[in-house]
């Protein structure tokens, strides 16, 4: 992969900001997705909490208030749910990665330039741990919140996570070569590739990754 010739904008990942919509339950994991056909299927009634806390992860860009729907559309189905605290003006932080020479050459690592989304992920998780009362939590990742989830339980104590869902996640680095082509993270994916566990499902840590389309109605 070649190296950008002149100074490259801050650290960033893929995906743009996103507002959620329209959702349904998806398999078994607790979590809605958005539908393309302008349908949802009704919430039932019965609002108690009965499934697992989910911690939800923010894409680039996005911050906090972005998830309030689908906040609003898990705690319809009893999904006890906590957003970890970003700001977009936090995604700022992401510049200090101009200063590692790693920037520049591509192999970039997500610590510590990603060290401050990675404290706020654990604090919302430690809330999350709070409502689970002993039980395990969920962690919903969103675009680069899905790969930092996978570095957050690289790095981080995660034995009460029992489920991983990503929306809409890049979980492989950019093919090497291609005319044309950038790698965004300067090497983020590449090192979430050679050093955190892969995004397969296993009977202690279920993976549900849902990349796809949708329509804003």
């Amino acid at each position: 992969m070649a190296l950008a010739p002149a100074p490259a904008p801050p650290p960033v990942f893929s995906l743009r900001p996103t507002n959620f919509t329209k959702s349904r339950r998806c398999c078994r994991c607790s979590s809605t997705i958005s539908r393309t056909d302008g349908s949802s299927s009704s919430p039932p009634t019965n609002t108690s909490s009965t499934h697992r806390p989910a911690v939800i992860l923010p894409g680039l860009g996005n911050n906090t208030t972005d998830y309030q729907k689908l906040t609003l559309i898990l705690k319809e189905y009893g999904v006890p749910t906590v957003v970890a605290k970003v700001s977009r003006i936090d995604w700022l932080r992401n510049a200090a990665g101009l200063l590692d020479p790693n920037y520049w050459r591509g192999t970039l690592r997500p610590r510590p330039v990603l060290d401050w989304y990675l404290k706020r992920v654990n604090e919302a998780v430690n809330e999350a741990k709070e409502l689970a009362q002993g039980a395990n939590i969920s962690l919903v990742g969103h675009s680069a919140g899905g790969w930092l989830a996978r570095v957050y339980l690289q790095e981080f104590e995660s034995s009460d996570i029992s489920l991983l869902l990503t929306l809409g996640t890049p979980h492989l680095p950019p093919p090497k070569g291609v005319s044309g082509v950038i790698d965004q993270t300067r090497g983020l994916l590449d090192y979430v590739k050679q050093h955190c566990a892969k995004a397969v499902y296993t009977p202690e840590l279920r993976y549900v990754c849902i990349a796809g389309r949708y329509t804003y109605r």
